[in-house]
């Protein structure tokens, strides 16, 4: 066979078998295209299957919600929120049904999520239900002598709402208890503390100066103790426990 006519069959064999290759290739890449389509199909499918699922337990739950059958209601927004762990209104619905049921310390956790994931313009209205909550479980456990328990709640609540005066006046209020139940149990130490902290946190306040010189007091510190009845009478001149403190003070040897 000529040179000439080797090179023509070995340029058609050639062209022949990228033609094959390139259809090949083609194919493959179809095929491959179509494989991830289905996926991305199939996956938007079982998404919008658990949205709409989600959805659907949230709407059973909110009917006994607005029926006032609040106990019904909280295992269907549990429900939404496990089958989307971002539902925020089944976790402000969640915390509600509790609140409304008084079970304080059972509301806040749901209400922190809620409040963690609720964009900034809807915040304030999840942030009233949650300082609710904390307000709730923290005067239940101080009923019950639990102080840390409620002191954790309320600097909590004033953690997230530094302005209240509300919250605020009531962990002065249980630092004051905590201090005076401390006292009587020994722990004079302790005592000092949360006295002293309620005073930090309003320096206005007679009783806490009168807590701490008794504290003081007991502790032997009398200097320390006639500094700080002294104070508890500036703030409220007409306090007779801390004028006859003070007085029992001054014939101290």
């Amino acid at each position: 066979m000529p040179l000439q006519m080797k090179r023509v069959v070995c340029a058609e064999t050639l062209k022949h078998h990228n033609n094959h290759t390139a259809g090949r290739t083609s194919v493959e890449m179809r095929t491959r295209l179509i494989v991830c389509i289905v996926i991305a199909l199939l996956a938007g499918c079982a998404s919008m299957g658990i949205l709409s699922s989600a959805e659907s337990e949230f709407e059973t739950g909110l009917g006994f919600f607005n029926r006032g059958q609040y106990d019904e209601a909280i295992p269907y927004f549990t429900k939404a929120i496990e089958l989307d762990v971002n539902y925020v209104n089944a976790y402000i619905y969640l915390g509600r049904s509790h609140l409304n049921m008084g079970r304080w310390a059972q509301a806040i956790q749901p209400l922190r999520t809620a409040y963690r994931l609720s964009p900034s313009k809807t915040q304030g209205e999840v942030l009233n239900f949650l300082i609710d909550a904390l307000l709730g479980a923290a005067v239940s456990d101080f009923k019950n002598g639990n102080f840390s328990g409620a002191i954790g709640y309320l600097k909590e609540g004033l953690g997230l709402d530094s302005g209240s005066k509300k919250i605020l006046s009531q962990l002065v209020a249980v630092l004051i208890a905590q201090g005076r139940e401390l006292l009587t149990q020994g722990q004079v130490r302790d005592a000092i503390t949360s006295f002293s902290e309620a005073i930090r946190l309003s320096p206005e306040r007679g009783d806490a100066y009168l807590g701490l010189a008794r504290a003081f007091f007991k502790e032997g510190d009398l200097l320390k103790a006639l500094d700080a009845v002294e104070k508890a009478l500036r703030v409220d001149p007409s306090n007779s426990d801390a004028e006859l403190l003070k007085k029992e003070l001054k014939i101290m040897p």
